[in-house]
């Protein structure tokens, strides 16, 4: 006998203690399941796209909505650079009040 007939025969007395033998229920409980994925209907096409496609379109969906948002932010953030550029370079501030136009900061 050789060292690695040795060695496997010592592995294998030692994974027959981790070995699991089902008992009487657990194989009826797994003939059931294997009789009821037997009986059950296979998948249409149209349920097989759809099981596809459906995650991709959602994570799509998250990235446009995700997208649509950080436009929005950029806008309004150029949007308010602007208006303080407008203000830094106008150092003036024009005031309607009641039909009068009452400028500040000359």
């Amino acid at each position: 006998m050789t060292d690695d007939d040795r060695f496997f025969e010592r592995l294998r007395g030692d994974a027959k203690q981790l070995r699991y033998e089902p008992d009487a229920f657990a194989s009826t409980r797994i003939a059931a399941r294997v009789r009821e994925r037997i009986a059950a209907p296979q998948p249409n096409v149209s349920l097989f796209l759809a099981r596809w496609l459906r995650p991709v379109f959602a994570s799509l969906t998250a990235f446009a909505l995700a997208a649509s948002l950080g436009v929005i932010v950029y806008e309004e953030t150029k949007t308010d650079a602007a208006t303080v550029e407008t203000l830094s370079a106008d150092s003036g501030i024009d005031i309607t009040f009641a039909g009068d136009i009452y400028r500040v900061g000359d």
